[in-house]
């Protein structure tokens, strides 16, 4: 038996519809045209330097903007680590970006800035001024080249132990003020008030940064840094400490 013709029609008329529409849809979104641009997650780089890297043009259809094309633009700029772009209809690109934030600075003829991956970083392109340690001693170079990264051993150790300084304890961090490389041998820091040499060694970065915490937040803030001559963290389980006023003790942490 055949089937009846009505259901047929309708069959056909839902078909025509949602070709209809598909076709329609398509049509509306071929005719989208950008008219905003929103930026997110700066706090360095300027929104407006951003747009410009974007390279977007007022008008341009939201469906033919190159995504890709136009993360490579902004990720060109060296204080930007990634870069996510997005189409919000009806009319509008997204960008949210990862800045890469300087932990250090290196002073030289002309001082550059180094985030936490160790990539080299142009202090005149940041439109904020950072309170950074600095860090000496660094090996010679021909030339230093904005956007390649640092590889040196030492360079790299000092810059982890930044990076874990700022993330556990920012206070600690700003208290230092330079890190001193040895080529090779025991790193020196240098404390922002008193510049109270200490004496960090090599290698178990996590423990002595925990020691150094607390003989920082219980004893030196107590105590005053105005008499205390050094810091060696370099022995286990415990913090050598030289006063002026005393002589040399064993604090065990």
């Amino acid at each position: 038996m055949s089937e009846p013709k009505p259901k047929i029609y309708l069959a056909v008329f839902l078909i025509v519809m949602v070709v209809c529409l598909a076709v329609g849809a398509n049509m509306w979104k071929s005719s989208l045209k950008i008219d905003q641009i929103k930026v997110n997650g700066n706090r360095i780089v300027g929104t407006n330097e951003i747009v410009q890297l974007s390279q977007i043009q007022a008008g341009m259809l939201l469906y033919k903007a190159d995504l890709n094309e136009i993360q490579q633009n902004v990720k060109s700029h060296f204080y930007i680590k990634d870069a996510v772009v997005e189409r919000n209809l009806p009319s509008t690109i997204s960008i949210i970006v990862t800045e890469r934030t300087p932990v250090a600075m290196v002073s030289l003829s002309e001082p550059i800035y180094l985030d936490e991956d160790g990539v080299m970083l142009p202090k005149v392109v940041a439109h904020r001024v950072f309170d950074l340690p600095v860090i000496s001693g660094i090996a010679p170079r021909e030339s230093f080249i904005y956007g390649t990264v640092v590889n040196e051993p030492d360079e790299i150790e000092a810059l982890q132990l930044l990076a874990v300084l700022k993330t556990v304890n920012r206070p600690l961090y700003h208290s230092i003020s330079e890190i001193q490389l040895r080529k090779g041998r025991d790193m020196l820091l240098y404390s922002a008030e008193g510049g109270v040499p200490i004496i960090f060694g090599r290698g178990e970065l996590s423990q002595k940064i925990s020691r150094l915490e607390v003989f920082w937040d219980n004893i030196v803030r107590t105590r005053g840094v105005q008499s205390l001559q050094y810091v060696d963290l370099r022995y286990k389980d415990q913090i050598i400490a030289v006063w002026n006023d005393e002589k040399k003790g064993a604090i065990t942490m």
